[in-house]
């Protein structure tokens, strides 16, 4: 009787305690990925610069490292882009001079 007992506990328990690990897992998986997605939300940094558009606020200039310069003219605050930024940049406002001087003539 006694090792009848021990049988049915031990049928049913393993697969109780396997079912116990999976969603333990799970829960656990699911509450990373919160954590993480709220996380890399908050770090995503914020361009002061991206409501300015016009010339009158702000200025562009390229260093001697081929670094792109944007200088908030109000304040004096710059922020400073890689070289591969201000060579494409430098390139794309050198082709519209030229383009402008070629229609002219």
């Amino acid at each position: 009787m006694m090792n009848q007992a021990k049988e049915v506990v031990a049928k049913y328990t393993r697969p109780a305690i396997n079912t116990i690990i999976v969603s333990a897992i799970a829960v656990s998986m699911f509450k990373l990925g919160a954590i993480y997605g709220g996380r890399s939300q908050k770090e995503k940094p914020t361009n002061p610069y991206a409501h300015a558009f016009s010339p009158s606020q702000i200025s562009i200039a390229v260093n001697e490292s081929n670094e792109l310069i944007m200088i908030e003219r109000a304040t004096g605050q710059y922020i400073v882009y890689s070289d591969t930024i201000g060579q494409t940049i430098f390139s794309m406002y050198a082709n519209r001079i030229q383009q402008e001087v070629a229609n002219d003539k």
